[in-house]
């Protein structure tokens, strides 16, 4: 990589390619994320077939990833703090070579679920250190852009899983499809080589003249000059407690916890079998329905993208959580009614809604309000949370159809989207535009929640 110090004097009409470099981290550790988490939906029923497994197996081979995804984000906040933002990623994209690459090798029912205890392992921690880094290296005006590329790069992810099983299941097995992950750990590799380190990380560990010639390179001067010197030593529980931080934890978290329990995962895990409990023939008829719900994901979060940062947050939660709550009382509709039409429909609204709503603004969220003193800590605290509550939808949503019917399960979901609106009223600030810096002092000056932007 080039020496950032010796771009230093570029104008802000070459500040495209530092952005589009930052953008390429979330990029490609958001198709990890995608294409990790859904590419089993496809080949669920032949793994299942293969190995005789009945649903509490089966939900078991879903959230052996999952799980350890959890795990992943627990690790990435001493990684991230004592190696770098850099490194962190590197062995992200090396666990999840490793993984994908097991599994190519080795069409076993333990090699399956090794090699996805270390994809796991990967995604979770990336989960976390990649919106950060986003959110450290890239200027005020395109932060939320850059962001919620991140989510984007996860849509497309989830429709590249979704389209192997659909054109390439006649060529390749089931493992063969699952490996195709391997690109994805390579692509990992190579984008974290290629980056500057963080300047705000850079700055806090003393490294004054590293820091202020990566942050004129990506044209962030600001945060790292405002970073203040890593002080050593585990987060102390008095700077955990000032200011606004106790209610930023708590909105982070509740953020992803209203993410994963309005019903996505479910749906990303298990859309074959949801198509076909509406009504749609099991095998090709399922999996191009399943196709068609990807594809409007990514088109729906390219409109979130272009609307992030020039909607504002909160106007985006507000209408995005009504709108999932009317997709999925269509879908409650067609289950009652038997209307596969309909209930297509209501996935597809609710998708579309979630994928400029509940889907990038966690991670847009997380990444800009935590101030720099509990930022690694606090990150991977939500995404820690968000991985928990994904492993209990992973882990129980079939049980759950079978125990109290679909019915039941999709209202549950409508409930959580109505207080994810509530959430949206009463407590979520409107951060557009707002300089890193500012937010933090709002922070630790306690200002309340719905005035951190302001």
């Amino acid at each position: 990589m080039a020496d950032p110090a010796a771009h230093g004097g570029r104008r802000s009409g070459a500040i495209a390619a530092p952005v589009l470099l930052t953008g390429a981290v979330t990029t490609v550790f958001g198709l990890m994320f995608g294409f990790s988490t859904a590419v089993i939906a496809g080949v669920l029923d032949d793994v299942a077939a293969v190995y005789g497994l009945d649903t509490g197996a089966t939900e078991a081979v879903v959230t052996s990833l999952v799980i350890s995804c959890f795990f992943g984000a627990i690790l990435a906040s001493p990684l991230s703090a004592r190696l770098g933002r850099k490194p962190a990623l590197a062995i992200a994209g090396v666990l999840a070579l490793a993984g994908y690459a097991a599994i190519l090798a080795g069409p076993t029912l333990a090699v399956l679920v090794a090699g996805r205890i270390a994809i796991g392992l990967a995604v979770g921690l990336s989960s976390m250190v990649a919106p950060m880094y986003a959110a450290e290296a890239t200027p005020a005006r395109f932060r939320g852009a850059v962001v919620s590329l991140y989510q984007l790069a996860v849509t497309v992810g989830i429709l590249a899983a979704y389209a192997t099983p659909l054109f390439l299941s006649a060529a390749l097995v089931w493992n063969q499809l699952v490996g195709l992950g391997v690109i994805i750990g390579v692509m990992g590799i190579v984008v974290a080589f290629a980056v500057p380190e963080s300047p705000l990380w850079l700055s806090r560990h003393g490294r004054t003249a590293e820091a202020e010639a990566a942050a004129r390179f990506l044209g962030v001067a600001d945060v790292a000059r405002h970073a203040a010197p890593e002080e050593g030593g585990a987060v102390r529980l008095a700077a955990v407690m000032a200011g606004s931080i106790p209610m930023v934890l708590t909105l982070a978290g509740g953020m992803f916890i209203l993410q994963n329990l309005s019903g996505i995962d479910g749906i990303l895990y298990y859309a074959p079998k949801i198509f076909e409990g509406l009504g749609f023939e099991a095998g090709t008829a399922a999996l191009t329905a399943t196709f068609v719900l990807g594809a409007v994901n990514v088109a729906a979060t390219v409109g979130a993208i272009l609307a992030v940062d020039r909607c504002g947050r909160r106007p985006l939660l507000l209408g995005g959580s009504a709108v999932m709550v009317a997709g999925l009382s269509a879908v409650v509709f067609a289950l009652l009614t038997g209307n596969a039409l309909a209930g297509f429909l209501g996935l597809a609204l609710y998708i579309a809604a979630f994928a400029v709503s509940l889907g990038p603004l966690p991670y847009v969220m997380m990444s800009e309000l935590f101030p720099s003193r509990i930022r690694e800590p606090g990150i991977a605290a939500a995404s820690a949370t968000s991985w928990l509550f994904n492993a209990a939808v992973a882990f129980f949503f079939l049980s759950a159809v079978e125990t109290f019917g679909s019915v039941a399960v999709f209202g549950f979901f409508a409930a959580v989207c109505v207080l994810s609106f509530l959430v949206g009223l009463f407590a979520v600030p409107e951060t557009r535009g707002v300089p890193l810096e500012d937010i933090e002092a709002r922070v630790l000056a306690g200002t309340p929640l719905r005035h951190l932007g302001e």
